[in-house]
């Protein structure tokens, strides 16, 4: 039973086929999302769109800041492909210019400002990570430059006069750093009106946005209204919880997959995720339907299904999402192979290293770790060994003896060193 109101049926009446295809995405699309406003619009809109056959504009924006796309931040982008995969329109928005101010979101204090070559590289490289997941073919990408850098003072005059300082200060993240003294830029205040002005340029009907997003979504919604537009609709989707369990998925807290990830990699983060993150992860993150999912669900639950092997096939779909069904098999029973045989991976990378160098500068050089105090700190949890060994000294010195040995670090980083001729 579709949960709008039944007089929607009145205002849009369809034919029984196009009810059925109307069922059909309704179901699809509003699975796994946290909110819809309004949902009776949305309803309205998609009726609409399938009686006339005229594919809905959806909208996702993204802040070109760095270079690397992780998992959660792809649960928009796939709900975006559900949407193009029905034959609607995916628009992305490259934020070149709230990247150089950055999203208040979640922040207590300004981001620095990136040059626009910066932006400008970081954008290729999202996008050729995101594309991992949307299809070219039905994808329009759009830059805010296009607009934005052709608009004069008098419009951003009078685009900030369509709201009020009351109303931006009820934004919770300016409302937390003002209380606690935090610094807070006026330009800061421009990042939700310009997310808006984006949606009135794109004529959006939809945009898609993290369940952080609500306010400078609806932003887009004030902006259109005030320029007799139909109102986008709100579609916001829930905050990914990172391996550790405990925090989002962040890169600055370490706790997340990339999809640029070895495959391997990929599959044992996947392995480390508390028991009970692992339906989360099947909602947001995989192909499932919503009777798929309830089905899946009810054999965790219920114990059917064991929830090592759940785990496994869930690592399994993520790695097949990126790499294909070969490979996830191919990283499962790699995985198998180390972990319940005790073996080596098949592939180790070979690193390198000079006599008399130090294992934490060996570890670091090698990129398994991300940071030198990253390899003290496993040192000191007794998570580094070579050749089965566990190493102790921080400052333990490499010499002619460690030649072709392995160095295990963490659970599934493996390296072979190679001393330099």
């Amino acid at each position: 039973m579709s949960d709008f109101s039944p007089e929607l049926g009145l205002k849009c009446p369809l034919s029984p086929a196009e009810e059925a295809e109307f069922q059909k995405q309704w179901d699809h699309l509003t699975f796994g999302t946290v909110e819809i406003t309004p949902r009776d619009e949305f309803a309205l809109m998609l009726r609409n769109s399938i009686k006339t056959h005229t594919p809905l504009r959806i909208k996702c924006g993204i802040d070109p800041t760095g270079h690397e796309v992780h998992l959660g931040h792809l649960v928009p982008y796939r709900k975006m492909r559900q949407f193009e995969d029905f034959g609607h329109k995916g628009v992305v928005v490259i934020g070149d210019y709230t990247a150089q101010i950055g999203d208040p979101t979640g922040k207590n204090e300004s981001r620095p400002a990136l040059s626009a070559e910066q932006v400008k590289a970081n954008a290729q490289n999202y996008m050729d990570q995101i594309f991992t997941v949307l299809d070219p073919q039905k994808t329009e990408v759009r830059w805010q430059s296009e607009w934005f850098a052709k608009i004069s003072l008098h419009d951003v005059l009078h685009w900030a006069s369509e709201t009020t300082l009351a109303k931006l200060l009820s934004h919770e993240t300016f409302a937390q750093r003002l209380q606690t003294g935090s610094s807070l830029g006026l330009h800061e205040f421009f990042y939700p009106v310009l997310q808006g002005m984006d949606s009135v340029f794109i004529q959006a009907d939809v945009e898609l946005g993290g369940s952080d997003q609500k306010f400078n979504v609806l932003m887009g919604r004030d902006y259109q209204k005030n320029r007799k537009m139909r109102p986008q609709v709100a579609m916001l989707l829930p905050i990914i919880t990172g391996t550790d369990g405990q925090q989002k998925m962040s890169k600055s807290l370490h706790n997340y997959i990339a999809i640029q990830d070895r495959p391997q990699e990929q599959f044992g983060k996947v392995m480390s995720i508390p028991d009970r993150l692992m339906l989360e992860y099947y909602q947001y993150l995989t192909n499932l339907t919503a009777a798929e999912f309830a089905s899946l669900a009810q054999k965790i639950q219920s114990g059917t299904l064991h929830p090592n092997e759940a785990k496994k096939q869930l690592a399994t779909q993520i790695v097949q999402l990126f790499y294909g069904p070969q490979i996830a098999q191919q990283a499962r029973e790699e995985f198998e192979r180390i972990f319940a045989q005790k073996a080596l991976p098949s592939e180790i990378p070979v690193y390198a290293y000079t006599e008399n160098e130090g294992i934490v500068d060996a570890l670091f050089n090698a990129q398994i770790v991300a940071s030198k105090s990253e390899a003290r700190r496993l040192i000191k949890q007794n998570a580094v060994s070579i050749e089965n060994q566990k190493i102790t000294q921080e400052d333990l010195r490499l010499s002619t003896a460690f030649n072709d040995q392995v160095v295990k670090a963490g659970k599934r980083k493996f390296l072979r060193l190679k001393l330099k001729s």
